[in-house]
């Protein structure tokens, strides 16, 4: 009687005895080092900062990210399947059922922990300094406004031209030229001490209400699965680590989106119509382009609420007072400002000194230059939005509910208004126009990973199932290797550029001083930055150091009209950033 046969290794389905993921994992490596080594060839993929468009290094590393991440990521994803993909089916299958109270711990804690990378990035990338321009611009504004004050009057005409600075009107009156939302909120941080942290406290309440923004739309598990995806999102992170307005226009519009929802769950609930009337006011007060843009597809959805169910009719009548109340606050400011409720600073900025909002876009025809805008901002936000080369992949499986078709259509619609305009965008931490639209952009793409992982489950089987669910961690995972480690160190360099004037200044212990300002580094020491001129003094002229305009020969008339305090110029030198004092 024969032998009985050698027992056969065990299934490979259970990984124990298989070297396919091990083989994926050593495949997943080779592609990396392959990335990392080809960056020999395009500069290390340094970035560049203070110019339109793609240059070179990036373009090297956004098509190696591509054709070597994804490879990557597949690999990586092949693994976990094998060796944790029962763990993620069955954590899966337990965020559908978790009980409120641990599913509101969960979204404090991450609200929290994202809170916590904010400031970190902050301080400990961003150098806690402006970044952009605008930046600059907010923080003038805000001093204003906390003094009493939304314009003050210009210098005398004599020494007036010192104190010309990026997107501030000084024609007489003096103010920023943006919307009065974002302002308003610095201004609170202002007088409460915290200007700096008012970003920080929006996203935490964003992450708070992006959370039941998709319980309402997706369900309990896509709205935990929006935590995770927020915590590691390279845009919202970053942008909300700025002073700029996009924070708090992701509030506001997250709290209209939400608000909107629970008008169409329940039509007779006439506090939450006036809630989403208040929440789109306050976004069209702060970024009044994308408010419109997004809210139209909603405002399709309400009407047609409406027009079905009469007992909306109260709610809707609330909803237009709060409408109303809004525009009559922006009309009122801009005719404070600039002396007409239908002109505003921007208007008024590029009327006086012939700009053009529509500079950096591309030189071509108006049907070209959209087109190419639309598609320079998709890919950016591809990959920006969770820093994956496909982050936008998953978004198409959200389905077609009405909120869920409002939410892609509204963002949609918000790129292709400012593309039809030929607004280009600049790309610092982010396309940073589109920075309000993280949130609805995150939701859908939880959605759409439920919806897909469910689907895979039902149609193709139990091990594409676990491929799916293994795919986004696989996706972070490239995106530490590949995303962050590009973009940190360059973002590092911008804002040390940012920074040098204050750090020289700071240094050489100035007190009482005005600082003549000739050139900054922003276009001339790498990697550049989108800060082209100096901070602006602060209304009062009470800063210790003022910095101003080098107008050569006329620098004497604004020594005079300053008695007192010690003069310096700022250069760049021999591609150094130099201060010296003046006789």
């Amino acid at each position: 009687m024969p032998a009985p046969p050698h027992s056969l290794p065990q299934d490979v389905g259970s990984g124990a005895h298989s070297y396919g993921p091990p083989a994926a994992l050593i495949g997943a490596g080779l592609c990396a080092a392959t990335f990392w080594v080809a960056s020999e060839a395009a500069n290390h993929y340094v970035i560049l900062y203070g110019r339109h468009g793609w240059a070179p290094p990036e373009v090297a590393f956004l098509l190696n990210f591509v054709l070597l991440g994804l490879p990557c990521a597949a690999l990586l994803t092949t693994a976990l399947a094998r060796w944790w993909g029962p763990r993620l089916a069955a954590d899966f299958a337990r965020l559908a059922d978790v009980p409120p109270r641990t599913a509101h711990c969960a979204a404090g804690l991450a609200a929290l922990f994202v809170g916590a990378l904010i400031a970190l990035a902050r301080y400990g990338l961003l150098r806690n300094t402006a970044i952009t321009d605008d930046e600059n611009v907010y923080d003038f504004m805000a001093r204003m406004w906390a003094g009493g004050h939304l314009s003050v009057p210009s210098p005398p005409p004599e020494v007036r031209a010192f104190f010309e600075n990026q997107f501030v009107v000084n024609d007489g009156r003096w103010y920023g030229i943006y919307a009065p939302g974002h302002p308003a909120v610095l201004t609170l941080g202002q007088w409460l001490g915290g200007i700096h942290w008012v970003t920080t406290v929006e996203a935490v309440l964003t992450v708070l209400l992006a959370w039941c923004l998709a319980d309402r739309v997706f369900g309990r598990r896509a709205a935990l699965l929006t935590l995770g995806l927020l915590a590691v999102s390279p845009f919202f992170l970053l942008v909300s680590a700025t002073m700029l307005a996009h924070a708090t226009a992701a509030l506001a519009l997250t709290a209209f989106a939400y608000s909107a929802v629970r008008a169409l769950e329940a039509p007779a609930a006439k506090w939450w119509w006036l809630a989403a009337g208040c929440a789109l006011g306050g976004d069209g007060l702060t970024r009044p382009l994308s408010a419109a843009a997004f809210s139209l597809p909603w405002l399709v959805l309400l009407a047609l609420t409406v027009r079905r169910d009469r007992r909306a009719v109260p709610g809707a009548a609330l909803f237009l007072l709060a409408g109303a109340v809004a525009a009559a606050l922006f009309a009122g400011y801009n005719a404070a400002v600039t002396g007409s409720p239908f002109r505003t600073g921007y208007q008024v900025f590029a009327e006086n000194y012939r700009f053009t909002f529509t500079l950096g876009s591309l030189p071509a025809a108006a049907p070209v230059a959209a087109l190419y805008e639309l598609y320079y901002t998709l890919a950016r936000l591809n990959f920006w939005l969770l820093g994956w080369p496909v982050s936008l992949a998953l978004i198409p499986f959200a389905g077609r509910a009405p909120a869920s078709l409002a939410l892609a259509l509204g963002a949609l619609g918000t790129v292709v208004a400012y593309a039809t305009l030929r607004i280009p965008s600049i790309n610092v931490v982010g396309p940073v126009h589109y920075g309000e639209l993280v949130v609805p952009l995150v939701v859908l793409t939880a959605g759409g990973l439920e919806r897909l992982a469910l689907r895979a489950e039902r149609v193709l089987g139990r091990p594409v199932f676990l491929w799916v669910l293994s795919a986004p961690a696989a996706l972070t995972v490239v995106a530490v290797v590949f995303f962050w480690p590009v973009y940190a160190p360059s973002l590092r360099q911008m804002a040390n550029v940012a920074r040098a004037p204050y750090d020289l200044v700071e240094q050489a212990g100035l007190d009482n001083a005005v600082v003549f300002v000739e050139s900054l580094p922003a276009l001339e020491a790498m990697p550049g930055a989108w800060v082209y001129r100096h901070r602006n003094s602060s209304p009062d002229f009470s800063d210790r150091v003022l910095f101003v305009n080098d107008l050569g020969s006329l620098d004497a008339r604004l020594r005079a009209w300053l008695p007192g305090r010690k003069a310096y110029r700022m250069k760049m030198e021999g591609g150094r950033l130099g201060l010296s004092p003046l006789p």
